[in-house]
């Protein structure tokens, strides 16, 4: 009921801020597109699998459209909506990824819709070699599952699903917020390609519900693999101290289980934070970031660090990262272990456009088996 009263109150803010007298003759709100294309040349050897013969060659892309407005009024508020649209074939044609709109003035900005949380919102994340390859969130890339997959160290467990975010202004550098979910469903989870093929009882992680694109129908029943009431609560300061630039955050998720006793894979209540801090001085770069997650589970936590290097000149950006993944797999089985070590380069060409190149090692020691593998990757991006 608490939660009920909290959401109710926050909405009934909003509505009562948007009605603020406002001139007859202000111009509606109106949408621009922008969004980007990227595409990639991948080359990738690695173990197989007795059976199993993976094409060592292929080529990726991503391409989002992007819906964006926003207009001031004179009471001093802004008003906006923004709305992304998944373009690949692969995607099932046109895909929404997020829609949300928002408010914002002096007293911060709140957020309404399908868009992500404030902990990833405000989420640190270590430099990369390439963001799409290695990034916080990356969506390029060839390896196998059993290889450890594409790795993410996003902290976003409740990712796209309808939410309400406030975050504060701007204060000397220093900035937090807070986001409400009220129906969950079945939350993200950091590694999400690597713990799927790998830990038993962990596929249903990845099942997409209603509930995660915005779109269900409210609950009538406590699912017992359903999560509810999801909290999320975050900071950020950047700053700068004579030549040297500083960016810290942290974040923590949670979330309830529904319906315990009749739950087929979880035990537990969500739990899962993260911290990360970057360090630039000059032309350099360097910044680390960790994240754990329960999972919703006992004995199968998750935990993960990252760190970066990066160097920029001119047009071109040379970076490093390496990425650490603890998974336990219960309590009578050995941790797997994930290695992965990423270098690259990225030239700008014109205004938005890039030129792409990487390399990654990635390596799976799960106690009974060694499997590792090479990606190469040579691609361009163009924002527009």
């Amino acid at each position: 009921m608490k939660n009920i009263l909290m959401s109710t109150a926050a909405l009934a803010g909003l509505a009562l801020v948007a009605s603020a007298p406002a001139r007859a003759d202000e111009p509606a709100l109106q949408l621009g597109v922008g969004g980007y294309i990227s595409g990639y040349a991948v080359y990738t050897d690695q173990d197989e699998p007795t059976g199993t013969d993976y094409r060592n060659f292929d080529f990726r892309k991503d391409t989002e459209v992007h819906l964006n407005g926003e207009v001031a009024l004179d009471n001093g508020i802004t008003a906006g909506a923004h709305m992304e649209l998944l373009a690949d074939r692969a995607d099932g044609g046109t895909t929404v990824e997020e829609s949300y709109m928002y408010l914002s003035s002096s007293w911060g900005r709140v957020n309404f819709g399908e868009e992500d949380g404030i902990a990833y919102l405000l989420q640190v994340g270590a430099p990369s070699a390439d963001d799409k390859i290695d990034g916080i969130r990356p969506d390029i890339g060839t390896f196998a599952a059993a290889t450890g997959g594409t790795l993410s160290y996003a902290q976003d467990p409740f990712r796209y699903t309808n939410k309400l975010t406030y975050i504060t202004p701007v204060f000397n550098g220093f900035q937090a917020g807070a986001s409400y979910t009220p129906t969950v469903g079945i939350p993200n989870t950091p590694l999400i390609n690597y713990l799927s093929s790998s830990v038993v009882g962990l596929p249903a992680l990845l099942a997409a519900t209603a509930d995660q694109n915005g779109i269900a129908a409210s609950q009538t029943t406590n699912n017992g693999d359903d999560f509810e009431n999801g909290w999320e609560v975050a900071a950020r300061y950047e700053g700068s101290f004579d030549a040297i630039d500083l960016a810290i955050g942290a974040g923590y998720s949670g979330a309830n289980l529904e319906n315990e006793t009749a739950s087929t894979v979880f035990t537990d209540d969500l739990k899962e934070w993260n911290v990360g801090a970057n360090i630039g001085f000059g032309a350099f770069g360097l910044g680390a970031a960790y994240i754990t997650s329960n999972n919703g589970l006992d004995d199968y936590d998750t935990d993960a660090w990252v760190a970066g290097v990066d160097y920029t000149t001119g047009p071109y950006k040379l970076g490093m990262s390496y990425l650490n993944a603890d998974q336990e797999q219960g309590p009578a089985t050995s941790n797997a272990d994930v290695d992965r070590w990423t270098a690259g380069a990225i030239y700008e060409w014109g205004p938005g456009m890039t030129f792409r190149g990487a390399v990654s090692y990635q390596k799976v020691d799960d106690g009974t088996t060694d499997v590792d593998g090479t990606q190469v990757t040579l691609g361009t991006q163009l924002e527009f």
